[in-house]
This record gives structure tokens, C-alpha cells and sequence, in this order.
């Protein structure tokens, strides 16, 4: 069994080029059909709904299955924000020994990467390894078709 890799893409495009999306006026619900009626409230924005700083928003493929239980599916993308501050809890892109992992970061004590996947162990941070914490995941994107 394999961990979580994930390979980057690097940055977002910069905020002026941007990709419009009519909205829906109405909510999907995800019990019983509700017909919309063809109704539009306006325009989403995509760049902007999902990065909120492209100087610091790194796009990265997911590997492997150590995060299927937090959503996270092999092959989908994640969205990162080195600038926003890491929480213990949250799901992270790390870079242990120079290799890329996806994780969710307990500060601990001891602080430790645990994977959303019960057949995966966590990973310690040990004190001489060398780890950076990209930063949090912001957003994942998966595409169906």
C-alpha cells in the first residue's frame, strides 16, 4: 500500500483572467427534485470563490487513497494556501525528507500527519526529519466527466 502523494502545478493563474458561471437561484437539494425553472441570480466568479490569494495558492494531484474518508479521491485536485496560518486539524500538503504527502497535521505532542484512511498508519515528525507544511487545503476538485 502506497501513502498520498501529490504532484504540483504551481501557481493559480493570476486574478484578472477569470472564468464567469451563471448561478442557479435556486439551491440543489440532494433529497427530493426541485425544478429551478430555468431561473439565473448572477454570475460566480470561479477564480475568485476559490482563491483568495494567487501569489500564494498552489494546485496539486492527488495520488493514492490515505484521505478517501475526508473526501479526498485519487486523481483530484487540491487547492493550497501557503499564506493562511496551519490549525492542528486541518488537512495540509507537506514535504517530509523532500517528499510530498497529504495529510491531516496534529500539532500533538508528539505532532504528527495522520492519514483519513483506517488501513494507513500515522506519520511522526521526528525531530531530526526535515519537514515543511505548504499549507492548508483550501478547496479539492474533482472532475466526473
Amino acid at each position: 500500500m502506497t501513502q498520498d502523494r501529490v504532484k504540483s502545478f504551481g501557481l493559480v493563474p493570476p486574478a484578472q483572467s477569470h472564468l464567469e458561471l451563471p448561478v442557479a437561484c435556486e439551491s440543489i437539494p440532494a433529497g427530493f427534485p426541485s425544478p429551478n425553472g430555468g431561473y439565473i441570480d448572477g454570475n460566480l466568479d470561479v477564480n475568485q470563490f476559490l482563491v483568495s490569494h494567487p501569489s500564494s495558492t498552489y494546485v496539486y494531484q492527488v495520488t493514492g487513497d490515505s484521505m478517501i474518508e475526508a473526501g479526498i479521491m485519487p486523481d483530484d485536485f487540491v487547492l493550497v494556501d501557503s499564506s493562511i496560518q496551519v490549525r492542528s486539524g486541518d488537512v495540509v500538503v507537506a514535504s517530509i525528507d523532500g517528499e510530498f504527502t497529504i495529510k491531516k497535521l496534529e500539532v500533538g505532542p508528539p505532532p504528527r500527519l495522520v492519514p483519513c484512511n483506517c488501513l494507513y498508519q500515522p506519520v511522526q515528525i521526528d525531530e531530526g526529519a526535515e519537514v515543511t507544511i505548504i499549507g492548508p487545503v483550501i478547496s479539492v476538485i474533482r472532475k466526473y466527466h
